[in-house]
């Protein structure tokens, strides 16, 4: 019994000290364990690059594990597919260190790795016979059979990348190798992870810097281009008032400061060219705007407004956003009456000659009928004859005058309702003293016997027609046949009122009607024009929003088409 009992307690004296020995050599593992911790935690502690802490898990790597060669490889993204990349390597025998940057390490396909290669790494470190991305990574050339040994890199299931050693193929690794790599690689895994977030936010940093850089200068020099912008510049809310304004919108009086806050619409005279635009409210978008503004001085200027409405639909009329250039334009029209009084007054010599002429003859008659008279006539009823002769060559005398004053006189430039079929029969025979116009055969085709109403300045409309009228005589000066005739014609067609004039003289070439309209282009000898007629006719109906064409051909007249909006108000 005794030597049964003593058997038992040995047999349990001997599974004690086996159990006892697993223990201690278990706690000596993982105090192993958590010194190699402590060892890789402290190496890793202070990386904030990918580069350093490449490395100090490498040194750390190569002092745990035997290899003679490791290579740092990451995962990342290039477009739509993920790649590995070739980071960093190592050798042991010559404590060799080289960091690849970004874009001169050698790249792989994931797929390399085999078909579901990131789902078995979640096991932890694998040992291969050969390496899936060549014998070495860190060689150019293969050199002779390796032992690979990948540790991945991975954070809450996440791959990140792979760590390979690599080492003689007669020095397999064991797994005891494996399992120390295992270790540090987790440790390695969480530093990697807040490394490469560090290196994101980084780059975001940097790329948001330099967005802001390149916004300020983008702003500074647009701000440049405004302010020194040769028309004023204004943007106005919602409501009309203005929010900014350049350095020209202080040519008028007002400072910055004193724009500021007030309705822009408050500075322009009412105007029916306004009527879209109300008080307390933005200009009509994307229009163009002729009118009248009032300095603080109590000055008129004549100002073109353009403006562009970059409000966002769907928004509150107070976030909205209008922008206004607005030109100058009263010297500009100052400049251009005096064009126009100064092309008259040339028109006006050509009509003196004609007049003198035309005058000539009622005066004739008046001296003769006088000297009848101071002879004596024989009957009341015959010096009253007389008398009502003179009277009446005198009235045609007082008429042709006064038409010449008239149209002499400056335009004062104010538009009103005209009807084209009342107007011109007046301004063509103004011109019939004109001894070259009396040549012409004066034809009124059609549309004059019905109202043609547009909105415009008389005394330009004088001006078109003369112009017109005069170069068309001068053309045909020496026409015999066929008879030299000037036409004549109104119309109207889908809210145009449309006014021709036409001769059958010896037209233009090519190259003349080309530049027929450029402001000192004459055809005529030294000091009979001024070229700058029709260039002047030009002005006149674009400004009066009409449109003007120029037919001809050699040998074919011409025919000037002018077409003008039809005017709405009555006559």
């Amino acid at each position: 019994m005794q030597t049964t009992r003593l058997e038992d307690l040995e047999a349990k004296l001997d599974i004690y000290k086996s159990t006892l020995t697993e223990i201690y050599e278990r706690y000596t593992q993982k105090l192993e364990e958590l010194s190699l911790v402590r060892r890789v935690g402290d190496a890793l502690r202070t990386t904030m690059t990918v580069e350093s802490l490449a490395s100090a898990l490498m040194a750390s790597v190569a002092h745990e594990v035997v290899a003679d060669r490791l290579a740092l490889i990451l995962k990342e993204s290039e477009g739509e597919r993920s790649v590995l990349r070739l980071v960093a390597s190592y050798w042991t025998d010559r404590e060799e260190f080289k960091y690849y940057p970004e874009g001169q390490g050698r790249l792989w396909s994931l797929a390399s790795l085999g078909p579901g290669f990131e789902e078995v790494a979640v096991t932890g470190p694998i040992t291969v016979p050969e390496a899936p991305l060549g014998a070495d990574p860190t060689a150019p050339e293969p050199d002779g059979a390796r032992a690979i040994l990948l540790a991945p890199f991975l954070v809450r299931g996440r791959f990140l990348g792979l760590l390979v050693l690599s080492r003689p193929q007669s020095q397999p690794f064991s797994s005891e190798n494996e399992h120390m790599l295992s270790i540090m690689a987790d440790q390695a895994s969480a530093v990697l992870s807040n490394v490469q977030l560090f290196d994101e936010l980084s780059r975001i940093n940097t790329r948001l810097s330099d967005s802001e850089r390149r916004a300020r200068e983008t702003s500074d020099y647009l701000e440049r281009l405004l302010e020194t912008a040769n028309d004023a510049i204004l943007t106005l809310d919602g409501q009309g008032r203005v929010t900014y304004s350049n350095r020209k919108a202080g040519q008028w009086g007002w400072t910055k400061e004193e724009l500021m806050g007030r309705e822009f619409r408050a500075f322009l005279e009412n105007d029916p060219r306004l009527s879209e635009w109300e008080v307390s409210s933005p200009p009509p978008a994307d229009s163009v705007l002729e009118a009248i503004l009032i300095t603080p001085g109590g000055e008129r200027r004549t100002i073109l407004i353009s403006t562009s409405g970059v409000g966002l639909d769907n928004v509150s009329s107070s976030r909205q956003t209008f922008m206004l250039m607005v030109s100058d334009l009263t010297e500009r029209r100052q400049l251009e009456r005096q064009l126009l009084h100064s092309e008259k007054l040339a028109s006006i010599g050509l009509l003196a000659a004609g007049v003198a002429h035309e005058v000539g003859n009622p005066l004739s008659a008046i001296s003769g009928y006088a000297q009848i008279l101071e002879a004596g006539v024989e009957s009341e009823e015959e010096r009253l004859e007389y008398l009502t002769a003179i009277l009446n060559q005198t009235g045609r005398i007082q008429k042709i005058l006064r038409e010449l004053l008239d149209y002499s006189r400056p335009s004062k430039g104010l538009s009103e309702t005209l009807d084209l079929s009342q107007h011109l029969p007046k301004i063509m025979g103004m011109l019939e003293s004109q001894r070259a116009i009396s040549r012409m055969n004066v034809v009124y085709a059609h549309g004059f016997d019905e109202p043609h109403p547009v909105t415009l300045d008389r005394d330009h409309l004088a001006q078109i027609v003369i112009i017109i009228t005069m170069n068309a005589a001068q053309a045909m000066t020496d026409q015999i046949d066929p008879a030299p005739t000037f036409t004549l014609g109104l119309s109207q067609e889908s809210g145009w009122v449309v006014m021709t004039l036409s001769d059958n003289g010896p037209g233009m070439s090519p190259e003349v009607r080309k530049r027929v309209f450029d402001p000192y282009f004459t055809t005529k000898g030294p000091g009979q024009g001024t070229g700058l007629g029709l260039a002047i006719c030009q002005r006149i109906v674009d400004s009066s929003h009409g449109r003007l064409e120029l037919m001809t051909s050699p040998g074919a007249g011409a025919s000037f088409t002018i077409r003008w909006p039809k005017a709405e108000k009555p006559i």
